[in-house]
């Protein structure tokens, strides 16, 4: 599944690892380079995520190992990608 389908009725959510890390890019919507809770929050809605607010809140709590409340840098990234393989189920590793 391409990310194009994603929140698409009738597509599925899973996707590659590169698939998710093109997704992220997408999803920092200021350009600032790192991701806040708010942009997780509004992404995770728009692919039909229920309580996304909740799991926005715990992927953040999760992967920012430097607590400045953004999610930025590879170890950051990488914490999320697992972090969705886990509890979201809509990363595949290829």
């Amino acid at each position: 599944m391409v990310l194009h389908g994603l929140g698409t009725p009738g597509h599925s959510s899973a996707m590659t690892e590169q698939e998710f890390r093109v997704w992220l890019q997408k999803v920092d919507v200021n350009g600032d380079g790192r991701i806040s809770r708010q942009e997780l929050k509004d992404a995770l809605r728009v692919i039909g995520m229920n309580c996304a607010w909740w799991k926005a809140w715990r992927a953040k709590k999760n992967a920012d190992l430097n607590h400045n409340n953004y999610i930025d840098g590879e170890q950051e990234i990488k914490k999320l990608i697992q972090y969705a393989a886990e509890r979201w189920g809509i990363v595949v590793r290829q």
